[in-house]
């Protein structure tokens, strides 16, 4: 019986990710931190933290660390292109959420 249980469990958590994105376009309202609660006031303070000058200086210090331990060979050169790319999906989030409802919203 406990392999039968562990089996649906697996399973269940290999749609979490499928089954949140079908929620979040039946339910967009959902997905946007609007309103007076103090929930959103401390969403928007962190976006804010984000994406301004404290968000660039701690992405610009990553990418120059991830550099460095690359060229000391700690770390291979793939994990300093992966931060770069993390970077830039932080970044370019807006558009590319406006990009993706742009084509959902026609």
């Amino acid at each position: 019986m406990p392999k039968f249980y562990s089996h649906c469990v697996k399973q269940i958590v290999k749609r979490i990710p499928s089954l949140t994105c079908l929620l979040i376009s039946i339910f967009p309202a959902l997905s946007f931190a609007t309103g007076d609660t103090p929930v959103a006031e401390g969403l928007g303070y962190l976006t804010n933290a984000m994406y301004g000058t404290t968000g660039v200086a701690i992405a610009t210090i990553a990418i120059m660390v991830v550099g460095l331990l690359c060229l000391g060979h700690v770390i291979r050169w793939s994990a300093l292109g992966y931060t770069i790319m993390g970077v830039s999906i932080i970044f370019g989030a807006g558009s590319i959420v406006s990009g993706i409802t742009s084509l959902i919203h026609k």
